[in-house]
């Protein structure tokens, strides 16, 4: 190129600008690129802790199982059912149930037991007496599906197959014979009738077997 037809593109002065208009572009360069990167570290960081937060969010309904499964068992367990059994008296079984009495008559106790659980699972109980004192308790569960009354069924089963001895099986029927703290004959009964219901249910019943002689 002839710099003598061009002087203006070679002055000191315009020299002097185009290196401060290079340097500019250069400062502008290297901060949009560093924004860039900012951008995308912020968007990755925030994808991320979505990503955790949803999987925390998620629970396994397998494990929402157990924890219902170990929450009726805690809630039963002492005596035949909840620290009562076969024989006692309904002013014990008043004294242990009370916050949770709903129907109370002079031969029959129902209570309804919440449970803290993240699915609706619940029960209620009832009592029944005559002259003697307790003879009948009665477990009606209402799991929250179909599926999940039938797994309590089996987990139910492995329970009571371990605390009383091998049970028996006859129209729908799960059976054991055990003796109460009072030394009584007991017989209880397990059966699964979600669809006969049309809705999930479990029921449990302990009898005074010699009722059923």
């Amino acid at each position: 190129m002839n710099v003598n037809r061009f002087p203006f593109l070679f002055s000191k002065d315009s020299i002097r600008d185009l290196t401060l208009l290079n340097s500019y572009l250069n400062v502008q360069s290297t901060i949009f690129g560093t924004m860039r990167h900012i951008n995308y570290t912020l968007i990755f960081a925030f994808s991320g802790l979505l990503l955790f937060s949803c999987a925390d969010e998620q629970t396994d309904p397998a494990d929402n199982q157990k924890e219902a499964l170990s929450g009726l068992l805690e809630s039963i367990d002492g005596g035949d059912v909840r620290g009562s059994s076969i024989g006692d008296g309904m002013e014990d079984v008043l004294q242990r149930e009370k916050k949770n009495v709903v129907y109370n008559m002079p031969d029959e106790i129902t209570c309804r037991i919440p449970l803290s659980m993240k699915d609706s699972t619940f029960y209620d109980i009832t009592y029944n007496f005559n002259d003697q004192g307790l003879y009948v308790i009665e477990l009606d569960l209402f799991p929250a599906s179909i599926e999940a009354s039938q797994s309590l069924f089996n987990e139910f089963k492995s329970f009571y197959d371990l605390r009383y001895g091998a049970s028996t099986a006859d129209d729908g029927y799960t059976t054991w014979f055990a003796k109460s703290g009072h030394g009584t004959d007991v017989e209880i009964t397990m059966i699964e009738e979600s669809k006969e219901m049309n809705r999930p249910y479990l029921g449990v019943t302990f009898y005074e077997h010699s009722i059923n002689d």
